[in-house]
């Protein structure tokens, strides 16, 4: 009973816990995020937006209006354009200096300047394939290696992309007049298109040579909607310095492992990108300048076991039924998919409908427009 009594008060005490929210986390002032990297050998784009408090739930905040330029030790310049929406771009061009530093002007009359760092050589990618894995899984892994270097660090980024098709076939639609008339685009297929925001380095400091085999990029189950049809990956590889894999080392174990019994501690991590005109103010982000290597692998749902069940996002889709004179008022987020005939035909009985959601696959977030490399 005594122990029952001490079980109670300590379930009553952890419930009349209050969150704890100090008033240096709720009202601390906004820091510059800045991400990406200047690309020597092709296109490039840095995001620049600003953190946000804990419990803010407004959509982030983008820097749209900064003046964004890179320059060498010799004081020639490079600006990079705005698309008024928080994103900066370089064209590709000849970068002929070795090392190149950052400078950003925001909006508010702030300047933030980077080390000058140094234009990296990135080598080629050796190979970039799909495995396998003991618990039901498909893994892409990339390997390189650097024969004109003893060590070599390296932070890669991926696109993938793959193919997947709504609940239902949608073959009719209707027009400006509400009749019902053959649907003139397909709506059923579409292909998506997203960027990692994991962070993937790795150095060779631990080996003989300045060789990486095998590191993992992702993986997905056999029986997810990746699988499904057909998928792409695009990995995109990128030499860095000591400093920057320290750096990037760092954000990782403080993001992606913190809240684990044995994780890191929470710290601020210290970039390259510092604020001349106020210097007790910090800016998140690591400057880096290089080239970059990529190659893309495919895999089918032919060339993988098949699965009792996908399991998809129209896992909930179902179709309903109207009858022809209700067409005439049909609204609401519904499309049309098929007429329905008694028999084989060709008395009409009425028509099978869905949510846009069902029968539009581009509401999922993806395109009916096929990728070139397709």
């Amino acid at each position: 009973m005594k122990r029952l009594f001490i079980f109670i008060l300590i379930l009553i005490a952890w419930g009349c816990v209050d969150p704890y929210n100090p008033p240096e986390i709720r009202k601390a002032a906004p820091v510059l995020i800045i991400d990406g990297f200047i690309n020597s050998s092709g296109n490039s784009k840095l995001t620049l937006s600003w953190s946000q408090n804990i419990g803010d739930v407004n959509q982030p905040h983008f820097e749209t209006s900064a003046t964004v330029w890179i320059e060498d030790k010799t004081g020639t310049k490079h600006y990079l354009s705005s698309d008024n929406h928080g994103s900066y771009s370089l064209n590709s061009q000849l970068l002929p200096a070795t090392h190149y530093r950052l400078h950003i002007t925001t909006s508010n009359g702030k300047q933030y300047q980077s080390d000058f760092e140094p234009i990296m050589q990135t080598p080629l990618i050796d190979s970039v394939n799909w495995k396998l894995t003991n618990t039901g899984g498909v893994a892409f892994h990339v390997s390189t290696h650097d024969d004109f270097s003893s060590v070599g660090y390296y932070k890669w980024t991926f696109e993938e992309t793959w193919e997947y098709r709504s609940a239902f076939i949608s073959s009719i639609q209707l027009d400006a007049s509400n009749q019902v008339v053959p649907r003139t685009e397909y709506i059923n297929q579409c292909w998506r298109t997203l960027t990692n925001t994991d962070i993937l380095v790795e150095s060779t400091t631990r080996l003989q040579k300045n060789q990486v085999s095998q590191f993992q990029l992702t993986t997905f189950l056999q029986n997810s909607e990746r699988a499904r049809h057909r998928y792409s990956l695009l990995a995109k590889q990128q030499a860095i310095t000591q400093a920057a894999y320290n750096y990037w080392k760092q954000v990782k174990q403080s993001t992606e492992d913190l809240g684990t019994l044995f994780g890191p501690l929470p710290h601020q991590v210290s970039g390259n990108i510092k604020c001349t005109s106020h210097p007790n103010e910090i800016a998140i982000g690591y400057f880096s300048i290089s080239t970059v290597s990529t190659q893309r692998a495919f895999v089918s749902f032919l060339q993988l076991p098949t699965p009792p069940q996908y399991i998809t996002q129209y896992s909930g889709c179902e179709a309903r039924e109207i009858t022809p004179t209700m067409v005439s008022s049909f609204s609401g987020p519904y499309l049309l998919i098929e007429p329905i005939y008694i028999g084989f035909g060709p008395m009409l009985a009425g028509y099978k409908y869905g949510s846009y959601f069902c029968v539009d696959c581009r509401y999922a977030g993806g395109t009916t427009t096929k990728p070139d490399f397709w």
